[in-house]
C-alpha cells in the first residue's frame, strides 16, 4: 500500500520514518493517515465535495486491484445519492445551494436582457453561471463542490497542497512518468473542451477542477478507481501519473483558452494523448530490447 507524507504529500518508501522532501517524521503519522484515507471500510460521505459530480473526492473505495468498471460506476452512483441526502440535512450546504442557484438564475436573466457589465461578468466567472445544459451543469457542479469543500473542510487547502507536492514528485520521476502524464493531460483537455468552450469566461471551472483533482491525488476515491478499471494492467504508480496528468490538464486548459478558437482543447488534448501513446510504445520497445 502506498504511503504519503502527511505534511507535503510526497510518496514515501516502505518503512520510511521521515519524509526526504520536507523532513517530517512519519513513523506514526503515516500509518494513521494512510489508514484514514485508504481504508477498506465502506465509503462514507463526510465531505460535501463528494455530493456533486467530482466523485473522485470519495474517501476510500477499498482495494483497487482488479476493480471492475461497472462496480466503480455503481458505487459512485450510490455515493452520489448518499451525498444529496446529506446535503438536504446540512443547513450550510442548503444555504450555499440556494445562493448559487439564485446567482445562476440572475446572471443568465441579465445576460438574456443584454445587461452584462463587468461586475456581472465577474460574478458569472466566479460561479460558472453560463454554459450549455450538460457542460454548464458539470462546470457548475465542480465550482459548487470546490466552494462547499472550502466551507466545510478545514483540511481542504492542506489536501490540495499535498496533492500538488505529489504532482511535483511525479514530474521529477523523469521519462518513466511522461507517457501516462501526457495521456492523462490529453484526456483532461478533451474532457474540458467537451463541457466548456475554450474561452477565459470558463476558467473558474478549470481552477475548481484542478484543485479537486489535486486533492484526489492522495485519495483512494472514484477517480483512482475509475482509471484503475480502465487500465487494469497499469501499476499504481502509473495510475498516479495518469491522475497527475489529468490534474495538469485543467491548468493547461486555462492557457489554451488564451488562444483564439473554441476547439483548442480538442486539438491540444489529442496531440498530447497521441504523444503519450507513442512514447509508451517506444518505452516498451526499449524494455524489450534491454531484455
Amino acid at each position: 500500500m502506498s504511503k504519503f507524507c502527511t505534511s507535503c504529500g510526497k510518496p514515501l518508501n516502505e518503512g520510511s520514518k521521515f519524509c526526504t522532501e520536507c523532513g517530517t517524521e512519519e513513523k506514526t503519522e503515516v500509518t494513521t493517515y494512510t489508514n484514514k484515507i485508504f481504508s477498506n471500510a465502506a465509503p462514507a460521505y463526510k465531505e460535501v465535495g463528494e455530493l456533486t459530480l467530482p466523485l473522485e473526492l470519495a474517501p476510500g473505495m477499498g482495494d483497487l486491484v482488479d476493480v471492475k468498471l461497472f462496480s466503480v460506476l455503481k458505487s459512485g452512483f450510490g455515493e452520489l445519492i448518499s451525498g444529496f441526502k446529506i446535503t438536504l440535512a446540512n443547513k450550510r450546504l442548503l444555504v450555499l445551494v440556494a445562493v448559487l442557484t439564485f446567482v445562476w438564475l440572475l446572471v443568465n436573466l441579465l445576460a438574456a436582457l443584454g445587461v452584462f457589465p463587468l461586475p456581472v461578468r465577474l460574478l458569472s466567472w466566479l460561479t460558472a453561471a453560463r454554459g450549455s445544459l450538460i457542460g454548464g451543469s458539470i462546470g457548475k457542479g465542480l465550482v459548487a463542490a470546490l466552494m462547499a469543500q472550502i466551507i466545510t473542510d478545514k483540511q481542504m487547502f492542506k489536501g490540495v497542497k499535498g496533492g500538488m507536492s505529489q504532482l511535483l514528485a511525479l514530474l521529477k520521476r523523469g521519462s518513466k512518468a511522461y507517457s501516462p502524464l501526457l495521456m492523462g493531460a490529453g484526456a483532461s483537455l478533451i474532457a474540458c473542451n467537451m463541457m466548456l468552450a475554450s474561452n477565459l469566461q470558463n476558467t473558474m471551472v478549470c481552477l475548481a477542477g484542478f484543485a479537486l483533482s489535486a486533492k484526489a491525488l492522495t485519495r483512494n476515491g472514484f477517480l483512482r478507481g475509475f482509471i484503475s478499471s480502465l487500465l487494469p494492467n497499469t501499476s499504481q504508480t502509473g495510475i498516479c501519473s495518469v491522475m497527475g496528468g489529468w490534474t495538469v490538464g485543467f491548468a493547461l486548459f486555462i492557457l489554451v483558452s488564451l488562444i483564439p478558437g473554441r476547439y483548442n482543447g480538442y486539438i491540444v488534448g489529442a496531440t498530447l494523448l497521441i504523444a503519450g501513446i507513442v512514447l509508451m510504445i517506444l518505452n516498451n520497445k526499449k524494455k524489450e530490447a534491454a531484455l
